[in-house]
């Protein structure tokens, strides 16, 4: 599950949102390449992508390696040794250098124009600190589940209601 972090709150001019997208990787390659190239066909915003790979055992730190080769908007940190997730995220979230910030497990994806959504929701309601959407399950036999299509409905929670919502 994806998030969008408001980290600029100055006003932006007309030109299209900036979108840090964080990817922390540990020992999934085999998602990676999948998860980046849909974070790159976004459309509407401008992206830049900070794939920290936190050690990996597997081919995560090539596979991130081909991919900042292929698109500058693609960046690479790769930690010598394992810092786990939550320090990895702060690390990520520290970097981000956009009006925008998406933590992104390198198992997950985003579904077409999820960002620029999330930005123009977020424009329009200054008051809201994250957005997210419905997760669709997927397993590695199967085949990915496709995302609803037609109107997006959009709910907005005050903190205390979603914490008690969710909690």
């Amino acid at each position: 599950l994806a998030m969008a972090l408001r980290v600029e709150t100055t006003p932006r001019s007309a030109r299209l949102p900036t979108v840090s997208v964080i990817v922390p990787c540990f020992n999934y390659g085999r998602y990676l390449r999948e998860c980046v190239e849909i974070v790159l066909k976004q459309t509407g915003v401008e992206l830049h992508v900070l794939i920290i790979d936190d050690a990996s055992t597997d081919n995560s730190s090539q596979v991130a390696a081909e991919l900042a080769a292929e698109d500058p908007r693609v960046q690479v940190i790769t930690h010598e040794v394992n810092l786990g997730h939550i320090r990895t995220y702060n690390e990520g979230l520290f970097l981000a250098d956009a009006t925008y910030a998406v933590l992104l497990d390198a198992d997950d994806m985003l579904t077409p124009g999820s960002l620029a959504r999330a930005c123009a929701l977020m424009d329009a309601h200054p008051e809201v600190g994250f957005v997210y959407g419905r997760a669709l399950l997927f397993t590695d036999d199967q085949p990915r589940p496709r995302p609803a299509t037609g109107p997006v409905r959009e709910t907005i929670w005050r903190g205390r209601e979603w914490f008690a919502l969710r909690c």
